[in-house]
């Protein structure tokens, strides 16, 4: 018989942007609450101080599932058992399964993440079915982050006219295609992505030395980028293609507590 309520036991991802120890929200999470250890479900989960502990997830995504904590079985185990009454007919007839179709996670992050982008639906399915050990979820991801503290995002490209004045800038012009500067686009925004992306190390490195040595005025509403330049190269370094594409293309955003953002499917993030 299904019951009304389930306490779950949740574990955390250790990714290596995760904040370490007790610093991590999404550990202590799973440190106070039911969550479970490094030897799976079985085993609860031990706080270690000198590990990174990046997102606590809830749900039934194979990677890193939810189990019933008085019992430890798998929530999809029993949401199998009882469809109806925990998923619901409109659900089950919409999705045609019985798994839970969204993934709650909290998110402790200690430093940006490298660019991500979750395709759609339907390339998601057709890489999905092409090379299922890297792509193993044939679903597009669609992204609502609440912010429980103050949250720094880079989500989506600037408007274009505004990544062109950008590209105006001297140390930026070698990333235009042919006849660019001239004729922006989106499809110039894109060649400018490509380019910065397969650039040499040494080109990525002196561009970082030019935009933090020019006056943030030079930027206009962009002024931020010479004093960010330097925390994004501090975490990973200044030849990272990914820190001049998120400066330079996409938009940043600061959220205070209880502020949101939606990331659509093909929408670009960190």
């Amino acid at each position: 018989m299904a019951q009304p309520f389930y306490e779950l036991k949740c574990g955390t991802n250790q990714y290596p942007w995760g904040n370490i120890g007790k610093e991590s929200l999404s550990a202590r999470l799973c440190s106070q609450q039911p969550g479970y250890g490094d030897d799976g479900p079985k085993s609860d989960f031990k706080l270690q101080e000198d590990k990174p502990y990046a997102e606590m997830w809830m749900g039934t995504y194979p990677v890193l599932p939810s189990y019933i904590a008085k019992t430890g079985e798998d929530l999809q185990d029993v949401l199998d058992k009882y469809p109806n009454e925990l998923v619901g007919e409109q659900m089950l007839k919409k999705f045609g399964h019985s798994k839970v179709p969204y993934l709650p996670k909290v998110l402790s992050i200690a430093k940006a993440l490298p660019l991500q982008v979750h395709p759609n639906k339907d390339l998601s399915a057709k890489l999905h079915k092409e090379n299922p050990d890297d792509f193993t979820d044939p679903n597009h991801k669609p992204e609502i982050a609440l912010a429980l503290s103050k949250f720094e995002a880079f989500c989506g490209f600037k408007p274009t006219e505004q990544i062109a004045s950008l590209m105006k800038l001297d140390c930026m012009k070698k990333f235009l295609p042919e006849g660019g500067e001239s004729n922006f686009t989106k499809e110039t925004v894109k060649e400018v992505v490509r380019n910065i992306l397969t650039a040499d190390d040494d080109s990525l490195a002196s561009t970082y030395e030019a935009i933090t040595s020019t006056s943030p005025s030079s930027f206009g509403p962009d002024s931020y980028i010479p004093k960010l330049a330097p925390r994004l190269a501090s975490q990973y370094e200044k030849k990272d293609p990914g820190v001049l594409v998120a400066l330079i293309t996409m938009n940043f955003l600061t959220l205070n507590p209880g502020e949101a953002i939606f990331i659509p499917e093909d929408g670009i993030h960190a």
